[in-house]
Order: structure tokens, then C-alpha cells, then sequence
């Protein structure tokens, strides 16, 4: 198969923005500078603060991968800001949309075979970055399976090491495969995905990812 790339929706018109936003304050300085008197100075502070979160949106757009998710003969790879994971073809079991309550999350879940593979290859960085980004998601599972508020308080322990069959991880690592696990126990997936970051609509991308990797491993078989 040839390598395929998916670009976040997310990352899409920063340069449309930026370009808006600067030329929005130079209208905005030219504006105050020849009829100051025409608005009053809380409504021209309302609208420098506009340009300015305008400005912030198209730099946050083009500081964005150009790519997020690529998909080659050899697995699965998510490109973040702050890092990227990569997931062989049988690391994984299969991706879907999670539900809670019914309702489909706004990610797509990937289930994994085994932690120590991936936790081997995953930055700190990153790791710490993913599990403040989904802190909310963590919230939302541990809400639709405790609606009395009374689960076990152990379920929200932050272990300071985690011990896999091979070997242990301390730190942020350790964090993460135990927020992985809590996960899973809640939604059933250990990984998540922003539908955002796909630029595709989700059933879709679940099944393509699914067909590529059930044709690679029988590829890999024979």
C-alpha cells in the first residue's frame, strides 16, 4: 500500500486567519489614531482584543503538523505538536468511535494488544500533554460510571510506578499507562484521537484504518 496522510481540519485557514486578524489591527490602529472619538474606549479594547485572539488563532493553526495521521505498510502513526506515536499493524486490536451513555465521544479509540510496546516508544512530553488535553474525557467516563459520585477512590490514584510483565515505568509514562487502563475500563479503548485532527468523517476513517490493517497483516502472513 502507498503511505497515506491525513490532514487536521483543525489546521486548516491559519494563513486566512493570521492574514485577517493582522490586517483587522492595522484597521483597527489606523481607526483610533484618525476618529478615536467615534467609539467609546471599552468598545475599541473589545476589538483589540478580537485582533489579538484572532492573531493567536491563526499562529495556534499554522504551529499545527501539516499531517497528523499517516498510514504506511508498517502501522499507524499520530503526529501531535508536542510528539507522535506509532502503533504497528498488530500492536492494535481495532479503532472505533467510543459512546458513553449512547452518545458518540468527539474521539476515535484505539484498542491496544500490549502497553509495553507502545509505552516503550511514547516521549514524556507528549505523554504529559495527552493526558492534560483529555483530562475532560477522563472526567466525562468517570462521570457516566459513577453518577452517584461514589466510585472507588483508588480509581483516580496516580501511580508513581507501573508495573507491565517485563519491565516498569516511573514518572510521566507510568501516568499514562495507568490513565490508559482506567480508560479502558471505563470506555473500552486505551488511546484516543480527536475527530478533529482527522479531517474525515469518523465512521469512514474507523473502517479504512480497519480494512488497511487487516490487509496488511495477511500481507505479513503470506
Amino acid at each position: 500500500m502507498e503511505k497515506l496522510q491525513y490532514r487536521a481540519a483543525t489546521a486548516r485557514g491559519g494563513v486566512k486567519t493570521l492574514l485577517f486578524s493582522g490586517l483587522a489591527l492595522l484597521l483597527w490602529l489606523l481607526l483610533l489614531l484618525l476618529i478615536p472619538d467615534v467609539l467609546h474606549s471599552s468598545a475599541w479594547a473589545v476589538l483589540f482584543i478580537c485582533c489579538l485572539l484572532g492573531l493567536i488563532a491563526g499562529y495556534a493553526k499554522l504551529t499545527e503538523p501539516f499531517y497528523v495521521i499517516e498510514l504506511d505498510p508498517q502501522g499507524f502513526t499520530y503526529i501531535h505538536h508536542k510528539g507522535r506515536w506509532f502503533i504497528p499493524w498488530q500492536g492494535f486490536s481495532f479503532i472505533s468511535v467510543p459512546e458513553l451513555n449512547g452518545k458518540e465521544l468527539a474521539y476515535v479509540g484505539v484498542k491496544l494488544r500490549c502497553y509495553e510496546e507502545f509505552l516503550d516508544q511514547l516521549q514524556p512530553r507528549l505523554a504529559v500533554n495527552l493526558m492534560m488535553e483529555q483530562r475532560h474525557l477522563l472526567i466525562a467516563a468517570l462521570g457516566s460510571n459513577c453518577p452517584t459520585g461514589t466510585c472507588p477512590s483508588d480509581l483516580m490514584i496516580e501511580v508513581g510506578e507501573y508495573r507491565a510483565a517485563t519491565r516498569s515505568y516511573k514518572g510521566a509514562i507510568a501516568m499514562f499507562a495507568r490513565r490508559m487502563q482506567l480508560l479502558r475500563q471505563l470506555t473500552g479503548f486505551d488511546l484516543f484521537i480527536p475527530i478533529s485532527a482527522i479531517g474525515s468523517e469518523p465512521a469512514d476513517f474507523c473502517r479504512k484504518v480497519n480494512q488497511i490493517r487487516l490487509q496488511c497483516l495477511d500481507n505479513t502472513v503470506t
